[in-house]
């Protein structure tokens, strides 16, 4: 029979959840949208929907969706990613009504750059903690991981980032 558990240290955790994580996802996000637009030319806008685009999310709507925003609305920031080179439409074949979106070779070039340009300074944040704090953290997120699934939106309770 399993022990039951206080909430002293479950709520001692929550607090430091809620002290922990706000700060550390607006840092990040601060960092991504900052080097999106300093180092890269992009609004954050434009980095998120190139990112989902990436990720395989491949038409308006499932933007839209994914992203919590209207269709007329990432339907302009894919306008803008199109006259910009960085992403390309294609006609569905099988429907025509149905438009696939994909990088172009520049799209996909900048990403990959956005992301190792983001990738290094995530590590400079992270560079002077010692191996066994590294797997601490390391622990500590496999465990939320298990806690609140790998899910696309945070802000669902069951399912971004920057």
């Amino acid at each position: 029979m399993k022990k039951q558990k206080t909430d002293q240290p479950i709520n001692i955790l929550l607090e430091q959840f809620w002290q922990t994580f706000p700060p550390i996802w607006h840092a990040t996000r601060a960092l991504t949208h900052q080097t999106a637009t300093d180092e890269f030319g992009i609004t954050a806008s434009q980095f998120h929907t190139l990112r989902r685009i990436e990720e395989g999310k491949a038409s308006v709507s499932l933007l839209a969706d994914c992203m919590q925003l209207s269709r007329p609305s990432v339907s302009r920031s894919v306008d803008e990613l199109v006259n910009a080179g960085l992403v390309d439409r294609e006609r569905d074949s099988g429907d025509r009504r149905n438009v696939r979106l994909f990088l172009t070779a520049s799209g996909k070039k900048l990403i990959e750059s956005l992301h190792k340009v983001i990738g290094e300074k995530m590590k400079q944040k992270f560079v002077n903690l010692d191996e066994e704090e590294l797997n601490v953290i390391l622990a500590g997120l496999s465990s939320l991981q298990k806690v609140f699934g790998r899910q696309e939106n945070p802000l669902n309770d069951h399912e971004e980032t920057t």
